[in-house]
């Protein structure tokens, strides 16, 4: 059975793909730490100082790639 390497990674900007606890699916967070399985997410305020609201542990599969430092935005998509 071959591995598939998770495309996300520390930093990159991510949405989620269905409601997590408080927060509905479209969300925008930052993947902070990337563990076997899933992530880390911190949901920020949108506006500066960007204090962050909450921080969500949420598996890969409910995560969808928004930016990368790799890639920049994914398919023109902006948060």
């Amino acid at each position: 059975m071959a591995t598939v390497k998770n495309v996300i990674e520390e930093n990159d900007v991510v949405a989620l793909r269905e409601p997590v606890g408080a927060w509905p699916a479209g969300t925008v967070g930052t993947a902070i730490s990337i563990y076997d399985g899933g992530a880390l997410v911190e949901i920020s305020e949108d506006r500066p100082p960007g204090e962050a609201l909450d921080m969500i542990d949420v598996p890969f599969a409910t995560l969808e790639l928004r930016w990368s430092s790799r890639t920049g935005w994914v398919g023109g998509m902006e948060a």
